[in-house]
């Protein structure tokens, strides 16, 4: 076929195709494809750049190459097959923008953009005959098109912010004022760094927006996303379990994910049915979101973020004072000290530093001065202040009223009369008040408390809430693993903390469990638990760690079915490089199988005999990644004849199963010895009825270690 008889079929299809896309455009609202035209539509984005391409060529030649010209017919077919690509372009980006919602303006400029490209296209056919000034105008005209079509394309898929400069900072402006909310606090700041990207004023998938708590309520294209039903959890909650190769997972595959932590807040924030009001001094002391909220809302005080102009904060930490920014990607900075009998000036007016950043200081206990109180007063973005027991009297306490910044004040403990709780409170500016006096009560103040209506004053004794939280003790042994022993050394920085421990899986008390004195040893599997203890304060966190025996490692090792294209750990080594994933699904440690059991070989350069085998495996069900469903081993002295040796079934995990790393074991008849042993990991062929949305499909396995014995 010629090529003139070539671009006389593809001009005569332009009259049908271009016809076509203004039709599909004007009445865009009306029409409903079919699944196989909404998948015709997917083509869109790997077929656009050559127009883009081949346009921009095509200008060039019209601009600069008209003195030496394609033969007539060339140049008609080249121009045909552009007009061509361009038009069917167009009607696979219409047919996409029925399946995804974009920001609308920049849809119907894209749209029409995308229309005025195929249209031109098409014109550029017939105006070879022209005059080269006409077609030079006709050129420039349709680079026009093509670069701001082009460009508010990659702002619908990129953002609207796609061609600028990085921004050093996240979108959301976070407060860090103390009487934030729990959304404020942490909920949002998670959003802004994991959501916000497709879900905000820049860019809206889905008609969602989740920069304010009025657009999340709003909802988007799919209604409430924060509503659950009898049957059904959140829309919300869906997403963010959905297996990331799931195109509706949230965020996408390729983008920054959720850790473990930051879902597991995100569903405590949503079974309070996304309370936007509810704050942290609200939940119990033992709520588990709260203790998240203390857990990831302060930053490591040792370093700043190295890409951003935040100061170190490490100069200002020791043992009697800590300095802390309030949560992550935050410049404001907590700032405790503790030990008032070691209370010492300097400490403070080190701070002078980093004065301006101070949100929240808390003095409780310490011997304060004037002079002290001359440095506090020059940290003027001071939101919330902690002066109880400190032995100030009420007169030297006026100077804090310039602090317009300043909030919430606690000064219990300090004496307070009628008069000179009045003359501290006139003309203030603060939204909250604490104190308490022995003489001192709500009747007392009554009167007080009556006479300034826009302050909460709180009176009474409300010490047991302002009782300081002792930091966490520290495990100084690096490695998880226990080839023969390991010596466990603990750690507290305050002096006069007690640290006790357990080796059962129990929770450490402080009357019952052991006390630690001096460095003990492990050489067996052992869930160690440890938690600091100190009279007058809040106990710490649990500290905890798993520690894994395996006196065994193989000579070889090789994985005889392959693990999902996405979880590919390092391949058989992963197994065997004592290097665990942890609690985190997102780290490149694990393998990762769906579709198939995970079959490994072992394999020693002489017989040895083996008690008893341990997978290190992760489990998070709302992720669909489950506890292994049995394990089955075989042994063989020659690699190629092999015996069964033992097999064990682990039962169908229950839906309320806590997540993280967790162990499978498989023991041996006595005398089993070997030279190679195989072992078939399965993972559960069908989820359980009560995962309705995937019942019956494969649930994966996650895997990162063998322990040998």
């Amino acid at each position: 076929m010629t090529e003139k008889r070539i671009s006389q079929i593809l001009e005569l299809s332009l009259w049908a195709l271009n016809p076509l896309i203004l039709i599909l455009a004007i009445f865009n609202q009306e029409i409903q494809p079919g699944l196989f035209f909404l998948w015709i539509g997917k083509l869109h984005p790997l077929v656009l750049h050559f127009p883009v391409v081949f346009g921009m060529l095509i200008v060039i030649y019209f601009l600069f190459f008209q003195k030496r010209r394609f033969p007539n017919e060339t140049e008609k077919l080249l121009l045909s097959i552009n007009a061509f690509i361009a038009g069917g372009v167009v009607i696979c980006g219409i047919l996409l923008s029925k399946q995804t919602a974009y920001d609308n303006d920049l849809l119907n400029f894209h749209k029409w953009g995308g229309i005025g490209i195929s249209l031109l296209s098409w014109l550029l056919l017939y105006i070879l005959d022209l005059n080269l000034m006409t077609k030079r105008t006709i050129a420039i005209l349709f680079l026009t098109v093509l670069i701001g079509s082009t460009h508010k394309g990659a702002q619908l898929t990129h953002g609207i912010n796609a061609l600028s400069f990085p921004q050093s900072k996240p979108e959301l402006k976070v407060s860090g004022d103390v009487n934030s909310t729990v959304f404020e606090s942490i909920v949002a700041p998670i959003i802004a760094q994991k959501c916000i990207g497709c879900h905000g004023p820049d860019k809206v998938k889905g008609d969602l927006q989740l920069n304010t708590p009025e657009n999340i309520l709003k909802g988007g294209k799919e209604g409430d996303i924060l509503k659950s039903t009898k049957n059904k959890s959140s829309l919300f909650y869906e997403r963010i379990h959905l297996p990331v190769s799931d195109e509706k997972h949230m965020p996408p595959d390729g983008k920054l994910q959720l850790t473990s932590d930051e879902i597991t807040i995100l569903n405590k924030w949503l079974l309070t049915g996304g309370n936007f009001k509810i704050k942290p001094n609200e939940l119990a002391s033992t709520d588990s979101l709260l203790v998240l909220i203390h857990k990831i809302k302060p930053v490591s005080p040792q370093k700043a973020d190295s890409k951003s102009n935040l100061p170190d904060l490490s100069e200002f930490n020791s043992n009697y004072c800590t300095a802390n920014y309030l949560f992550h990607g935050s410049d404001e900075v907590e700032v405790i000290f503790f030990q008032g009998s070691f209370y010492n000036h300097e400490n403070l007016k080190r701070l002078e530093k980093i004065k301006t950043r101070i949100a929240i200081l808390n003095m409780q206990g310490m011997p304060l001065k004037k002079e002290d109180l001359d440095v506090i007063v020059q940290f003027k973005n001071l939101q919330k202040l902690n002066l109880n027991n400190t032995k100030l009297d009420p007169g030297s306490l006026e100077v804090l009223k310039s602090l317009s910044a300043l909030k919430v004040i606690s000064i219990c403990g300090i004496e307070f009369d009628d008069r000179s709780l009045d003359k501290f409170l006139e003309k203030a500016s603060f939204a909250e008040l604490h104190i308490w006096t022995k003489e001192g009560s709500e009747k007392k103040f009554a009167k007080i408390i009556s006479k300034y209506p826009d302050i909460k004053i709180i009176a009474g004794d409300n010490m047991e809430d302002q009782i300081l939280k002792i930091s966490n003790p520290s495990i100084e042994q690096d490695s998880l693993i226990i080839p023969d022993h390991v010596d466990i050394k603990l750690k507290h920085l305050l002096k006069g903390v007690i640290i006790r421990y357990t080796t059962d899986g129990s929770d450490p008390d402080s009357l019952k469990s052991p006390e630690y004195k001096d460095v003990f040893r492990l050489s067996q599997n052992t869930m160690l638990k440890i938690k600091a203890f100190r009279s007058g304060w809040k106990s710490s966190d649990i500290v905890q760690r798993t520690y894994f025996k395996s006196e065994i490692h193989p000579d070889s090792i090789l994985l005889l079915t392959q693990p999902d294209a996405k979880h590919r750990g390092n391949g058989s080594k992963t197994l065997i490089d004592y290097d665990l994933g942890e609690n985190n699904r997102y780290t490149d440690k694990w393998l990762g199988y769906r579709e198939s059991n995970m079959d490994v070989l072992i394999g020693f350069n002489e017989v040895r005999p083996l008690n008893s085998v341990y997978f290190n495996a992760y489990v998070e069900l709302g992720a669909e990644i489950f506890p292994i469903s049995g394990i089955a081993a075989q042994g063989s002295n020659d690699g190629k004849q092999f015996k069964k040796i033992s097999e064990v079934k682990f039962p169908i995990p229950l839906k309320d199963d806590p997540s993280g790393a967790r162990t499978f074991k498989c023991t041996f008849p006595k005398g089993t010895s070997y030279k190679f042993y195989k072992f078939s990991v399965e993972n559960f062929k069908k989820m359980p009825v009560w995962r309705k949305e995937r019942k019956g499909k494969p649930a994966w396995i996650f895997v990162d270690e063998l322990f040998l014995n």
